[in-house]
């Protein structure tokens, strides 16, 4: 059989395309198992990391599941204790209300107290002012009384030309007192007192004034033979007429004077002593003499006796000390009195000291402060210090 050109293209093409087709075939299984393999990988990765995924989306959803019930029941208890606390805050706003109402009244109240106490203020106020006028008016008045007082006793020229030297410890309780001192000169004899009248201020400064022109009327008839215990019995009949109610003559009066009196001799330097409730000491030395006084003060009495003359021997520096009873009946912090004991001791105390008259004076301003320590002063007081020449 005779092949042509053509005949022998085609088989060769034939060839050609069989060969190719085999090849096809050939590669085409490796290729698919090849391409199965990688999808076989492929799809193993991608489920394994989908099995991955999946356990991490059930461990969240796990823990998200954990926690939402965790919320719960935090946000159970939390709507719990909120509304506890909302009951509470309620609770506490209705007492909180209330506490505003009743301040509220209280503030009320209170305003309707300051208006009526600021009107008592201006009022009190308005008597405040009118009594300063009038205490004002009345302290001139008695400081006045004062002068007029202190004019009546015996100026300190009297009192040197009579002594040695002398002094006088006078403490008002108040701005006119009940005590005073007085002295007369009649030629050669010297009478001189310290005396006590019933109350203090102005009370006793006016006894004490009506005493002092008893006093120079009765020495008006002044002799020789006059002696302290003639002029206390004249001054008790005086004072007994003045004072007794016109009314009724059997009402025993309380007022009277404590009085301790004394008539000395510039000549011969002999002097007499009489006393009513008020006594005198004499100190010589270091030594005190205590002349007592009849317990009868001047005045009407209950049971009166006559008063007594003592003779009292005296020699130039001798003191004589008249007193009342003011500085021993002033209390210390403890309410003690300070008494005529301890007066005497320091009399005596203070003449182991000093002679001098100013400074036993101020000895005994010392010693009256360190006993009262601020203690109000419960009594006119007067003590007299009388050196004899």
């Amino acid at each position: 059989m005779d092949f042509t050109t053509l005949d022998i293209i085609l088989i060769i093409i034939a060839a050609i395309l069989i060969a190719v087709v085999i090849f096809i075939k050939i590669n085409t299984k490796k290729y698919i198992i090849r391409a199965t393999r990688r999808i076989d990988d492929h799809y193993s990765s991608l489920l394994n990391k989908s099995y991955n995924e999946n356990r991490r989306i059930n461990t969240l959803y796990n823990e998200l599941k954990n926690q939402s019930a965790a919320q719960k029941s935090t946000t159970r208890n939390a709507n719990a204790s909120h509304s506890l606390k909302m009951e509470r805050l309620a609770a506490e706003q209705v007492n909180l209300q209330a506490q505003q109402d009743e301040l509220a009244s209280r503030n009320r109240q209170l305003w309707d107290m300051s208006v009526t106490i600021e009107k008592e203020r201006q009022h009190i106020q308005s008597l405040k002012t009118k009594i300063e006028a009038q205490h004002h008016s009345v302290t001139s008045s008695i400081r006045y009384a004062k002068q007029i007082q202190t004019a009546a006793l015996p100026s300190e020229d009297v009192l040197n030309n009579a002594f040695k030297d002398f002094f006088l410890f006078w403490r008002p309780r108040e701005i006119v007192s009940g005590d005073f001192y007085w002295m007369k000169r009649m030629g050669n004899n010297l009478i001189f007192t310290i005396a006590d009248c019933t109350g203090h201020g102005v009370p006793g400064g006016f006894m004490s004034m009506l005493t002092v022109a008893f006093l120079n009327d009765i020495c008006v008839d002044f002799t020789s033979e006059t002696t302290p215990a003639h002029i206390l019995e004249q001054l008790r009949n005086k004072v007994i007429i003045t004072l007794k109610h016109q009314d009724d003559e059997h009402v025993v009066q309380k007022d009277g004077i404590d009085m301790g009196i004394c008539i000395l001799n510039l000549d011969t330097n002999k002097m007499q002593f009489a006393g009513a409730d008020n006594g005198m000491y004499h100190v010589r030395g270091n030594i005190l003499t205590e002349y007592k006084p009849v317990r009868n003060p001047i005045g009407e009495y209950p049971r009166m006796v006559p008063f007594e003359n003592y003779d009292v021997d005296i020699r130039s520096g001798d003191y004589i000390y008249l007193f009342t009873d003011g500085f021993t009946d002033q209390l210390d912090p403890e309410n003690h009195k300070y008494t005529p004991r301890q007066l005497r001791q320091l009399l005596i105390d203070i003449n182991s000291k000093t002679k001098v008259a100013a400074e036993q004076l101020q000895m005994l301003d010392q010693e009256l402060n360190r006993w009262r320590q601020g203690v109000r002063q419960m009594d006119d007081i007067l003590i007299g210090g009388y050196c004899i020449k």
